[in-house]
């Protein structure tokens, strides 16, 4: 009885999928933490919830804006996140925020492409590259390289 209570506590674990993400700055003072999914119904290797903050600005008021797969901001493709600004969301609205030097309200897209593999895994708080695009509501880009660690809750 006790070999077939572990047995199961083993497979039961086997399912539960720990959270993994990158956390990523730019020189411009950007902070993007990227999350993807823990439940495997919408799968572990796809975004949850990208943040998207500015380390330069006072405490409570760092958070520029936030995109979530719950209310269809954020997706997921490999290991390129893309934050779409929609100004309904509550979430995304604060266009005067300013952003790699433009607005929130002028961007249409945030995508952060990050130089991994799960075919080549890393540690958590590994370094690893990466591009962030802000690409504008008219089509103009601003493309600046990012540092990322990689995320692991143990």
């Amino acid at each position: 009885m006790k070999a077939l209570i572990v047995a199961l506590a083993v497979l039961g674990t086997s399912f539960i999928a720990k959270a993994d993400g990158f956390v990523c700055t730019s020189e411009s003072g950007l902070v993007l933490k990227v999350y993807n999914h823990t439940e495997a119904q919408k799968g572990t290797r796809s975004a949850a919830v990208m943040i998207v903050s500015n380390s330069g600005v006072g405490h409570g008021n760092k958070t520029i804006a936030t995109f979530t797969d719950a209310k269809s901001t954020v997706s997921s493709y490999k290991q390129t996140y893309i934050g779409k600004v929609d100004l309904r969301v509550l979430e995304s609205n604060r266009k005067g925020e300013l952003i790699g030097g433009t607005k929130l309200g002028q961007l249409d897209m945030i995508i952060l492409s990050v130089d991994f593999s799960y075919a080549a895994p890393l540690a958590h708080g590994q370094d690893v590259g990466a591009t962030l695009t802000l690409q504008k509501r008219n089509g103009e880009e601003l493309i600046e390289d990012v540092n990322c660690l990689r995320y692991l809750k143990n």
